[in-house]
Order: structure tokens, then C-alpha cells, then sequence
């Protein structure tokens, strides 16, 4: 609804007054007030403005009273409010002439009027005519259903591009992605440090921001904007869009919740329901998982005493790790927190470079989470939805063997799972007695010397002969690697030749690691 003058006449904002010309014009709509006391007063005429004065500026110049008249016609002021017998006694005859022939209202109050409460009763009056204007409850609806269908921030920013003179950006600060309602706002937030303080004033736009937590946690930044002159805006909207952010964190956390159980019926067996790889896909897209075969599984195990300080925060920085690190989409994997480990399901595009892709993610992930991490152990490709409990177990057991035995090793291949799993079916004396024949010379060095010559011979099999790189992964100088391997050298083992007879060493240095060696 438009407020106009007749209105605010109607409703007794003005007391005492006289309408000295354009009484035909009072149909004319009210979009602002301005108080006039300056001498310059014609640069600061707003379109459609009501002027309040005492006419103090030009009390005594007729024809800068005539050239203020052309210039309210020109902006289609609404009218000129006059409070007479303070500076001026009376509207001149020439005035009120002119004004009736460009059709101007002018109109004059008495003495006691008070210009200052009667622009706050003006501006109020243009404000909730403004707020009525907004059906709020066909808008809450609107939002309401959208969310509930797809919970998202992007979702509720689409929404609200509908309504006019109102900017909305959102940021999620567990992922920090952004939408906004216009690229004016992102600019703004990008681009002026001072946008982002909790109320500015900036290019005649006023900025509010927000943080909006949920159970204690900082969950959204949310930053609306909107030109100064309809500030009331902000406050008739921010809290309806910060009840619906709210709701969208509750959504997606309630989502969470049965996709996290659909995972762990899925990879734990605990439901026929999921035996075909089209099966699969089917219950996939109830949670925007576009899942498609080959794919990989790879678990984490991280130290739960500090991964409580990457919570909740935690699955979502694995994810960016994973996209950025497999180039594929957030559509295409999916993660369970499982206590202390995290099992990343993800679509396998690149099955040449597979190896190498995994230990350049174990990389990345052991850079990210450097107080956290542990170990990450994952499968071959896997082609068959029917696999993958079987490969989950496998997975898991070797992580909790690993932890239990202290291993050093922080990436754990396939083969290493495959091989323990077969290994745990033997007689393990026969195991232990195997492997400490073909190691002997070196467990009587590494007691004798206090030298980790098994670990160190281990890696460096693991690293394909490349001694630099076993360097690194043990954390040692190169020259100290070099000194290592010479004195398995000299232990009667081909180090520096005959890779090809490293099979049998490999063995038992595997059987020794995995079910043996424990630190004390």
C-alpha cells in the first residue's frame, strides 16, 4: 500500500492547517519527508519527497520562494508543508498564484506545530504503509515450502531475489561456500573490508551482519543490505531469513542423520535391501548421491582426543580434501564419522593413476590434519555393490590391528589388507617363526644397536627402491638412510641389487610389522 497526502490528512498527522492551492492534488504519493532550512535547499530535492519548513532561508527573497516552486514541480514533490508566524506571517499572493497554476500543493500549520515530531509521525506513517505493502505470510510460506523440500542456502537465496530493494548473502562457515541474491553484494562483501562489521553505512547502502550458531556453534554469516533510505526493510525481513537459515541447519542436520544410517546399513550389511549396483543408485538419489561403479573405499583413523576440535567441521573438510585431490563432485562420494574413523566412499574415474591418486589423498590428508591423523587404509576399485561390506570389514580390521600394534606405516595398500586378512587364517607361531628366520641377522643388529633397521628396510622396499622418498616417509636425513641400507647390506641382504629377490624379505618384514612388532 502507497501512502498518500489525502491519507496522512485523513488520519490527523497535520493539526490546523490550510490548503492554499493543488487541494485537487492530494492524491499524490508520499515516498519520503525532507525538512528544508538550508540555503541551497534545490540540490537536495527528493522525487516525491514532502517538504516540511519554515521558510527560513528565503524569508525575504520572492524569487528564490518562485524558483523553489519550478524546482519541487520539477522532482513532483508532493507538496510544500509551511509553519507560518515564525519567519514569515502569510503565503505571498504570487505564490499561491503560481502554485495553483502548476497544480502544487501548498499548504501551511500554525505556530505551535513542531517540525521534528511531525517528520517522525510522517516517516512512520510511510514506513508501515511500506511494511503492509509485504504479504509476509504468503512469503514465510513460500520460503517454509521451499526449504522443506530442499534444505539448502541456495535454495532460500533464490527465493528472496524476489523481493525489491533487499541484497541477502549467506556464507557457510564449515565450508565457507557463498550465495548471494546479486553480484552487487558479493562484490561488496569481497571487496570492502568495512562491509563486513556488524552495521555500516556504505555507498548510501546501510550492511547489517550477522553469525548466526546453532547449540553454540557458528554455523552461518549471514549479510543483508539495502539502500539507506528503505532501511526499514532490513528489519521487517532479517529475522524471518534468520529463522529460516536455522531451520535449514536443523534440515540438513536431520538428513545427515538418515544418510548416515543408510550408509551404515549399506557398507555394514545390515539390510538385504542394497545386493545390486542399481539397487544402490536407487536409494543413492533420495541423498543427491550420484554413485556410479567403479569405486573406492578408503578409512581414516584419526586420534579421538583431538578430532573433537575439528567438530562438526570435520566431514566437510575431508570433502574438499577428496574433491579437489579425485576431481570429482561432492555428488559422487559420500562419508560416515564412525567414532574415531571416517570411511569415504567415492566414484573412481582415474583407475590408471589409481595408486597414485591415493597416496597423493593420504598426502593431503595427513598435511591438513597433521595433530589428528594416524593412518588411512583403501581397497582396490571396487566393480560390485555386493563387495562392499566385505571390503569394509577388511578395512577396518586392518585399522584397529595397526592401532593396537603401534605400526608406523601411515597408508595401508589393498594388498596389505588382503595379505593380513589370509595371514590371520595361519598358525601365527609358524608365522612369527617364519618370519624371524629370514630376519634374524637384523633383529640381532637392531637389539645389539638400538638401529630401526626392519622399519627402515620395509620402507624402502615400500617406496619402489627410491631412497629419497623413504627418506622422507621415515623422517630421516638421506645420508642417514644411506648409512641404514649399508649396514643391511652388510647384514648379507641385496639392497642396492636384485630387487627382483625382494619378494621373500618383503614377506616376512610384512608378517613381522603386522602381527609382532609392538613399541614398547
Amino acid at each position: 500500500m502507497e501512502i498518500t497526502l489525502k491519507h496522512l490528512l485523513e488520519r490527523n498527522v497535520f493539526e490546523k492547517i490550510e490548503i492554499h492551492s493543488g487541494a485537487t492534488q492530494l492524491h499524490r504519493v508520499v515516498k519520503s519527508v525532507s525538512i528544508m532550512e538550508t540555503p541551497d535547499f534545490d540540490k537536495y530535492i527528493l522525487e516525491k519527497t514532502l517538504v516540511l519548513t519554515t521558510l527560513y532561508p528565503i524569508k525575504n527573497d520572492l524569487e528564490r520562494f518562485l524558483s523553489l516552486l519550478d524546482s519541487l514541480h520539477e522532482k513532483q514533490a508532493c507538496a510544500l508543508i509551511v509553519k507560518v508566524k515564525r519567519y514569515i506571517d502569510f503565503i505571498p499572493e504570487v505564490i499561491i498564484e503560481k502554485a495553483k497554476a502548476l497544480d502544487f500543493p501548498i499548504i501551511t500549520l500554525e505556530y505551535d506545530a513542531n517540525l521534528s515530531l511531525l517528520f517522525d509521525s510522517i516517516i512512520a506513517e510511510v514506513h508501515y504503509a511500506q511494511y503492509t505493502t509485504h504479504n509476509f505470510n504468503a512469503l514465510y510460506t513460500t520460503l517454509l515450502q521451499d526449504i522443506v523440500q530442499k534444505p539448502s542456502t541456495k535454495s532460500l537465496i533464490d527465493a528472496l531475489k524476489s523481493i525489491d530493494d533487499i541484497d541477502v548473502l549467506i556464507i557457510n562457515l564449515f565450508n565457507n561456500n557463498i550465495h548471494s541474491t546479486s553480484d552487487t553484494i558479493l562484490n561488496m562483501y569481497n571487496n570492502h573490508p568495512l562491509a563486513r562489521s556488524s552495521y555500516h553505512i556504505l555507498d548510501d547502502n546501510l550492511i547489517i551482519n550477522e553469525v548466526i550458531s546453532y547449540d553454540g556453534v557458528d554455523v552461518y554469516r549471514l549479510m543483508v543490505m539495502t539502500p539507506y533510505e528503505q532501511r526499514h526493510i532490513i528489519y521487517n525481513y532479517i529475522e524471518i531469513i534468520k529463522l529460516m537459515i536455522i531451520l535449514i541447519y536443523q534440515k540438513k542436520q536431520e538428513n545427515a542423520l538418515k544418510q548416515n544410517q543408510f550408509l551404515m546399513d549399506f557398507v555394514a550389511n545390515m539390510t538385504s535391501d542394497y545386493q545390486s549396483n542399481m539397487q544402490v543408485k536407487e536409494a543413492g538419489k533420495i541423498f543427491n548421491w550420484n554413485i556410479t561403479f567403479p569405486i573406492m573405499l578408503m578409512m581414516i583413523d584419526l586420534k579421538e582426543t583431538i578430532i573433537k576440535a575439528y567438530q562438526p567441521t570435520i566431514l566437510s573438510q575431508i570433502k574438499n580434501e577428496v574433491v579437489n585431490v579425485c576431481h570429482i563432485h561432492e555428488s559422487e562420494l559420500k562419508l560416515i564419522l564412525l567414532n574415531h574413523h571416517v570411511l569415504i566412499i567415492a566414484n573412481l574415474k582415474q583407475t590408471q593413476q589409481y595408486k597414485s591418486m591415493m597416496i597423493a589423498l593420504h598426502d593431503s590428508l595427513k598435511e591438513h590434519f597433521q595433530d589428528a591423523f594416524i593412518r588411512a587404509a583403501y581397497s582396490t576399485p571396487i566393480s560390485e555393490a555386493s563387495d562392499i561390506p566385505t571390503t569394509y570389514t577388511s578395512l577396518l580390521e586392518t585399522l584397529n590391528h595397526a592401532r593396537i600394534n603401534q605400526l608406523n606405516s601411515t597408508l595401508v595398500h589393498d594388498y596389505h589388507v588382503r595379505m593380513v586378512n589370509l595371514l590371520k587364517k595361519l598358525d601365527s607361531g609358524m608365522l612369527l617363526d617364519y618370519a624371524r628366520s629370514i630376519l634374524k641377522p637384523l633383529l640381532d643388529y637392531e637389539e645389539k644397536h638400538d638401529l630401526p633397521l626392519i622399519n627402515t628396510y620395509y620402507h624402502y622396499i615400500e617406496c619402489q627402491f627410491n631412497a629419497k622418498e623413504a627418506a622422507t616417509q621415515l623422517f630421516i636425513h638421506y645420508n642417514s638412510l644411506r648409512y641404514r641400507l649399508n649396514v643391511i647390506e652388510s647384514c648379507g641382504y641385496p639392497v642396492f641389487n636384485n630387487h627382483e629377490s625382494h619378494f621373500e624379505v618383503y614377506f616376512a618384514l610384512t608378517i613381522y610389522l603386522y602381527f609382532f612388532k609392538q613399541k614398547e
